[in-house]
């Protein structure tokens, strides 16, 4: 089957808000795979080339975008800094890529990756190369010289937008609405925290005393929700936009 997966090292509620921010209506059950720190998201070849760049920006990730199909297998390396390096089938190329990428990024590997020796390294570089094997085997291959998750869609992607609604000049904005939505949802899960630790003291102090500290931990997370529900008031609201659909 050909494929194209997108992937950043970024989690699935992360991306998958950013992908809402740059384009509104996408699907919360559009398929997604995290490991390894990696979130993949399938998608057509064209609409990963367009979401890409605006994803690394939004994000401040490098996004990787694997095309597939029964022949070739390229990899493209968008940068934060609005560059792009590509491999495909060559040796030069692979290897610069893997530079490129090692620079930017903290390899997230598996166990086994950290073993790996210069010999395993140079044998899955030139299998990443080499034409004569199957596409999917080279996507294999160069996964695990990277250290990002080798992942395969079962299924063809889901329908989802096209096309971003937010361009490269309008992405400042939403870039900024998207960052407030994070910042508030952290806080806000701070606090959830806070106040489950101010209860568990409560049924401590119910077992062992004293008593008269029940009241004021009482008012405390009563306070600790109120500010927790204000901060989900005040969450930017979803922009609208007109989009594409498959």
């Amino acid at each position: 089957m050909d494929y194209t997966i997108l992937q950043i090292a970024a989690d699935v509620t992360s991306v998958r808000d950013a992908l809402t921010t740059l384009a509104p209506g996408w699907p919360d059950g559009a398929a997604t795979a995290h490991a390894q720190g990696w979130t993949t998201v399938p998608l057509d070849a064209q609409a990963a080339g367009r979401f890409a760049p605006l994803l690394a920006r939004m994000l401040r990730r490098g996004v990787l975008v694997w095309t597939v199909d029964s022949e070739h297998c390229r990899v493209s390396l968008f940068r934060t800094n609005g560059e792009v390096a590509e491999a495909a089938d060559h040796p030069d190329q692979v290897a610069a890529l893997r530079e490129v990428f090692e620079q930017t990024h903290v390899l997230v590997s598996s166990t086994d990756d950290a073993t790996d020796s210069d010999d395993d390294k140079r044998a899955l570089a030139a299998s990443a190369s080499d034409p004569r094997r199957p596409a999917t085997q080279r996507h294999r291959a160069f996964a695990h010289l990277l250290g990002v998750p080798y992942v395969v869609p079962a299924e063809p992607p889901a329908r989802t937008p096209t096309a971003p609604a937010l361009t490269g000049a309008s992405l400042p904005l939403g870039a900024d609405q998207f960052r407030r939505r994070q910042r508030i949802r952290t806080a806000r899960s701070w606090l959830h925290l806070v106040s489950g630790l101010a209860l568990v003291a409560i049924v401590g102090m119910v077992v062992r005393g004293p008593w008269i500290g029940i009241p004021i931990a009482l008012v405390v997370i009563a306070v600790l929700q109120l500010v927790r529900y204000l901060l989900g008031r005040s969450l930017p609201p979803e922009a609208t936009y007109t989009v594409n659909s498959a």
